[in-house]
Parts: C-alpha cells; sequence; structure tokens
C-alpha cells in the first residue's frame, strides 16, 4: 500500500523581512514624488510604488522581483492607461529597464537579467489605486535569483486600512 500526505497552509505569523543576497525596500509616493503613507488612505487615492534592490556584490543571474497586492489596491496598467505611465516620473532614482513586467490583479512582477558589471542598486516602480474600502493586509514584497534559491530579499508584512472618498 502507497500512501501520499500533502499539506498546505498559512502561517500564523508572517515571516519577518530578510536579506539573503539581496535587499529590497518598498516605498510609496505621490505622483510629485512625496513620499506617502498607504495604511490609512482614501479610496481612489493613487500612488507610486518604488521597490530599491540593493545586491551587494552583483553577480550574472536572473532576477525576478514580485510584489504582492493588498485586496484593496489595483493596479494601473500602464499597457491600458496612460496613468499608469512611470517613465515619465523623473524623480525615481536608480531606475531600470526590466526585461519584462507583469501587470496581475494579485500582483507586479519585473525580471531582470543581472551581471557583475551592473549597478548595485536598481528600481522599478508602478501606479496603484485604492479601490475597496476596507482593512488589508499588506503582503510582502519579494526579489529572488530564479535560478539560485539561495540568493533572495523580502520586506516585512503589514496592513493598510482604506476609507471611502
Amino acid at each position: 500500500m502507497q500512501a501520499v500526505i500533502s499539506v498546505s497552509g498559512a502561517p500564523l505569523t508572517p515571516e519577518p523581512a530578510a536579506a539573503e543576497g539581496f535587499k529590497i525596500e518598498r516605498s510609496y509616493h505621490t505622483l510629485d514624488g512625496d513620499a506617502a503613507d498607504p495604511s490609512k488612505t482614501r479610496q481612489n487615492q493613487r500612488f507610486v510604488v518604488v521597490l530599491k534592490m540593493t545586491e551587494p556584490q552583483p553577480q550574472f543571474g536572473r532576477v525576478i522581483v514580485a510584489d504582492y497586492l493588498p485586496a484593496g489596491f489595483e493596479i494601473d496598467n500602464s499597457r491600458l492607461v496612460s496613468s499608469g505611465e512611470t517613465g515619465t516620473l523623473a524623480w525615481i532614482i536608480d531606475a531600470v529597464e526590466p526585461v519584462n513586467t507583469e501587470f496581475r490583479d494579485d500582483r507586479f512582477t519585473a525580471a531582470f537579467d543581472r551581471k557583475q558589471d551592473s549597478s548595485p542598486v536598481f528600481s522599478v516602480a508602478y501606479v496603484v489605486r485604492a479601490v475597496s474600502p476596507g482593512r488589508y493586509v499588506l503582503p510582502q514584497a519579494k526579489v529572488e535569483d530564479m535560478y539560485r534559491p539561495d540568493r533572495f530579499g523580502r520586506t516585512a508584512t503589514g496592513t493598510i486600512e482604506i476609507t471611502p472618498r
């Protein structure tokens, strides 16, 4: 007799922030570049999310960045609406053009090709809008080398609250 047991679930306490080969920082800004706090926001408010990654010793690698959205946020996809375009935001520092980006319902992803002579700091940005009032979990943003799982970084988990307009 053969038996297969599978177990899945979510941890009771979220994983803490970590930096193992990469450090990732997530910051929220107004469209003008001023720092913003998404923990208390109003419905229909827009933010520019900047993901800044630091690789202390750049190495060759294929790197993926994934930022999962809180349930009350929605991405302004720059391929569908011009309001989601971040190329005109000159205040974004260390921006690097990703090889590929995806704007999904639940996350933003970007892929980068890294080399030994790459800058140790690289950033990517996208625009989100608060759409649904409520209190939500702010998931972690993650960066990882797709072929070297020992090289990764993640942010801490938080909370946001969206109030009606």
